[in-house]
């Protein structure tokens, strides 16, 4: 098991502690005691989670089990949210952008902050104690809470977003330029279009937990006492929160303008393409037309030939001084009538 804990002063310093059964009793406003644990440090952390006196309800949220906590656990010095990370990394072969989001659980209770980190493979963990330090030896102060820390935690992963954000707009482009230059129409395009909208809607996912506990966490430091700069703290993370949900909704309306572009043009190219097999088929049908009527006029004589060509005895009109003109008068004439029909038809 790889549960870490230390203790944090007012000024910013931190020790180890290796029990909490020997750790000295002392006041929750001046010192604050950190528990990290790990995912797969879960299952042995039941122990620790009756000794620092967490309700089951709470260990089920550490435990994944649980989005939220009821209402009626929030307090100011009880918080109880999840955290999402993103980072980026460039696969080789296709290049693109691979995001990875990842939670970090937070939970706080006066003079307690305990943080859960679930770490995809190929991702660094945060270095949380340096964050913890940085973040509460920042300005002078006469007692340390889980607020401050919170506020730490908070805004180091909001640095995060933005180095993200700018590599979906730069895959957002890319697929743009490849829409409107190129005008190339396929199925890996729609695939990436899709891919693109899915990302927008995970950052979008991400962001909404961020807001929400930067809101809640203000408005308890508007009603305290003396709210001051942490009214201030809480105020600029949640413009920071904001601004980046801001790009990700313009980011998702270019995307959808660029779904419904490439949806009008795959219309057009189907109804070219429908045009296109009517012509053909129009064509087909009047070559059609053309050689039947060739059939029908060359049938006529061709017929005539055939019956005064079986040669039988008894056919008068072999010994008929006018019969062979008249026979062939018969063939002229029966194809001009035909060819002038059709050709009064227009199939000709």
């Amino acid at each position: 098991m790889a549960i870490t804990m230390r203790r944090f002063t007012a000024d910013g310093s931190s020790s180890a502690v290796e029990s909490l059964m020997d750790a000295p009793e002392s006041s929750p406003e001046t010192t604050l005691l950190w528990v990290d644990l790990a995912g797969e440090d879960l299952p042995d952390f039941a122990d620790t989670a009756a000794a620092l006196g967490l309700r089951e309800s709470q260990h089920e949220f550490l435990c994944g089990n649980r989005s939220r906590l009821p209402l009626h656990t929030s307090s100011p010095a009880s918080v109880a949210t999840v955290l999402h990370r993103v980072t980026t990394s460039t696969e080789e072969s296709p290049q693109t952008t691979r995001f990875r989001f990842s939670e970090l659980r937070v939970l706080t209770a006066a003079g307690l902050l305990v943080t859960v980190q679930a770490v995809e493979a190929g991702q660094a963990p945060l270095g949380l104690q340096n964050l913890l330090e940085n973040a509460l030896r920042s300005r002078p102060r006469s007692s340390v809470t889980a607020s401050d820390a919170v506020a730490g935690l908070l805004g180091v992963v909001l640095r995060e977003y933005p180095v993200a954000l700018d590599e979906l707009e730069n895959a957002i482009e890319a697929m743009e330029g490849i829409l409107f230059q190129e005008a190339r129409l396929d199925a890996e395009l729609s695939h990436r279009i899709y891919q693109l909208l899915q990302k927008v809607h995970r950052f979008d996912w991400a962001l909404r937990p961020l807001e929400s506990a930067a809101t809640e966490r203000a408005a308890d430091a508007a009603e305290s006492s003396s709210p001051g700069e942490e009214s201030s703290t809480w105020a600029d993370l949640i413009m920071r929160t904001r601004r980046m949900r801001d790009r990700v909704e313009l980011l998702r309306s270019h995307l959808e303008n660029a779904v419904a572009l490439h949806s009008t043009l795959l219309t057009i190219e189907q109804n070219e393409a429908t045009r296109r097999l009517a012509d053909a088929s129009y064509a087909q049908g009047e070559q059609s037309k053309k050689i039947s009527a060739w059939a029908a006029i060359l049938f006529a004589p061709t017929l005539i030939a055939s019956i005064y060509g079986m040669n039988f005895r008894n056919m008068p009109e072999l010994g008929w001084a006018w019969g062979y003109p008249v026979a062939v008068a018969l063939m002229v004439g029966l194809s001009v009538t035909l060819w002038a029909v059709f050709k009064r038809r227009e199939w000709l």
